[in-house]
């Protein structure tokens, strides 16, 4: 059940976002007929005309009722009409006399509210992507993802961009299925985010999910087609108000949820929360208007400018990732401004050299031909030059806190060496990789015998783990890091690090996810695991340290046999 549902998520997704390159490739100019309508029991009434429309010039006035052919493309034509569009209808009584109207085109948008609705749906679909790229792996991030994709989609989507009437109805259909799978996701994603308790309310309504989704998108459906395709119009109203009450209860449902995590959360998650809420909750209040205001039939145009809210939620969770850090994507920022940084540089020296050429020097010149193939010569061969002294001061100013948290566990590397107990090793071994890389938990295990066994572990349980255990054996065969999720292993971290003494495996460093629950970048990784080594060697020592100590103070006992002092004796010598 659950793989087909994500494959009917994903098919929808896939045509969404099909349909979405359609309208930005053509792009199909709105038609109108000139009137806008109130529906009433006995036909549709006519709430205002157009001085001038279609309308207008064919006699019909506010007020009078008109009834529309019953046919799929007739009641699809009187939403979302197109130029040239044909509409025959019976004014005042359904054997009336017939009127007919072609679609007209409607008045441009203001270039402004384009603009908005542009950068709008592209902020979301921005946004999902990062957020599917860098944490597809997390339940609460999908869930996200899918919200913004599905929103981001379902705004890119033009009703207008299929010419054939008939067909113009799937992207009615396509709109509202990505509006309610939306709606579902966001309430996914604030009942996971963050992890719920077990046995919650947040967490029974984060599995419950799939089916509240299901139950929207039939809504749609059903609505939809009992207005289009059926043409019933009293069953519709009802299941439009039964759709815009689901609608509503799921989006204030998800925002009860975000509050409930805004009061029990404290410190940094507490801040991340209060922007989370803030975003869902100015976004969201300007849907459940529109929602609201459709399905009591008021039909004030200035009603639709509430949309606008959702403007709010891209922008918001742009400014929660960078700025409180729930997504590290400083990478992404960190290569768009390097190769901007390196464009501006080049262009500015090119700008420059000319600017002095054109100064200096007759232009048509033998001259100046010379010195403009040398100077683009040596600005070509520059660019390497220019791009890694960019770099280097891009990656200083944006990777400047992780660098300092590397240079601080390679520095406790060398440090190791010098602590004189082995419980202090173990113990700042632990404090430093946890706290430096930010880590949910930390372990220290060393051999004891046939298992390896934990020292000094932040992790709630940290078991023994037999010498056989398959991460254990690869780490033991290959010599390097070893993830044990991926391994069908008995440890609960995330990545584990060995420290092999004298080609053995003496122990190893078990590290939890981030809290940030990024993924290990491989510098720190190469971190951690220069730390992982120099702590087992220095554990080694301190451990033959201790040996030789008990030995030389056995020796010096006065009732030792003499045989017995002279072996030890020998094997102190030795060292």
């Amino acid at each position: 059940m659950r793989t087909v549902s994500q494959v009917f998520v994903g098919l929808l997704i896939a045509i969404a976002l099909a349909f979405t390159v359609a309208s930005l490739a053509n792009i199909a100019d709105a038609g109108d007929f000139g009137f806008s309508l109130q529906p009433g029991r006995a036909g549709d009434r006519i709430a205002s005309v157009t001085p001038g429309s279609p309308a207008a010039k064919a006699g019909l006035r506010p007020g009078d009722s008109i009834y529309i052919q019953r046919t799929l493309a007739a009641r699809v034509m009187v939403v979302a009409p197109r130029p040239g569009d044909r509409l025959i209808v019976h004014l005042n009584r359904p054997d009336g006399p017939l009127v007919a109207l072609t679609a007209t085109t409607s008045p441009p948008a203001p270039i402004g509210l384009l603009v908005i609705v542009t950068l709008t749906r592209f902020a979301f679909l921005l946004i999902a992507g990062i957020v599917a790229w860098r944490r597809g792996n997390d339940p609460a991030a999908r869930a996200l993802a899918l919200f913004l994709a599905a929103y981001g989609a379902g705004i890119g989507i033009d009703l207008h961009v299929v010419p054939d009437p008939n067909l113009r109805f799937v992207p009615f259909v396509l709109v509202e299925s990505l509006f309610a799978l939306g709606a579902a996701s966001a309430l996914a994603f604030a009942c996971s985010f963050p992890p719920p308790p077990p046995a919650g309310v947040r967490e029974r309504l984060a599995r419950a999910t799939p089916a509240i989704g299901a139950i929207g998108v039939l809504l749609a459906f059903a609505h939809l087609f009992s207005a289009f395709i059926f043409g019933n119009p009293g069953i519709a109203r009802l299941l439009l108000i039964t759709y815009v009450v689901w609608y509503a209860a799921v989006l204030l449902v998800a925002l009860g949820a975000f509050i409930a995590s805004y009061r029990t959360a404290s410190g940094a998650e507490r801040v991340r929360m209060w922007w989370i809420l803030m975003t869902f909750g100015i976004g969201f209040s300007g849907v459940i208007v529109i929602l609201i205001s459709g399905a009591v039939g008021f039909s004030q145009q200035w009603a639709g400018y509430f949309g606008f809210t959702t403007l709010f939620i891209p922008v918001g969770l742009g400014y929660t990732i960078l700025r409180h850090r729930i997504l590290d994507i400083g990478f992404v920022v960190n290569r768009a401004v390097v190769y901007t940084g390196v464009s501006f540089v080049v262009v500015g020296l090119f700008i420059t050299f000319e600017w002095l050429l054109g100064h200096l020097v007759d232009r048509g010149s033998s001259t100046s031909v010379t010195l403009q193939l040398g100077g683009a010569l040596v600005l070509g061969l520059s660019v390497r030059f220019i791009h890694s002294r960019v770099d280097r001061y891009v990656d200083d100013v944006f990777f400047r806190e992780r660098h300092a948290a590397e240079a601080a566990v390679r520095r406790f590397a060398r440090e190791a060496a010098l602590i004189t107990t082995p419980g202090e090793l173990v113990r700042k071994t632990v404090e430093i990789a946890q706290s430096r890389m930010r880590l949910s938990a930390c372990a220290f295990y060393a051999r004891q015998g046939e298992a390896y066994v934990a020292m000094h572990s932040t992790f709630a349980g940290a078991t023994a783990v037999d010498e056989n255990d398959y991460a254990i054996l690869e780490m033991r065969t290959w010599h390097t890091a070893v993830d044990p999720h991926d391994r069908n292993s008995a440890l609960a971290g995330e990545l584990a690090f060995p420290m092999m003494v004298r080609g053995e495996l003496a122990g190893f460093l078990l590290c939890g996810e981030k809290e940030t629950r990024e993924a290990f970048a491989p510098d720190e990784r190469d971190a951690l695991g220069v730390l992982a080594r120099d702590a087992g060697i220095a554990l080694d020592s301190l451990r033959v340290r201790i040996v030789e100590r008990e030995l030389t103070s056995l020796a010096a006992e006065a009732d030792l046999p003499n045989d017995l002092r002279a072996r030890l004796s020998a094997l102190l010598d030795r060292r």
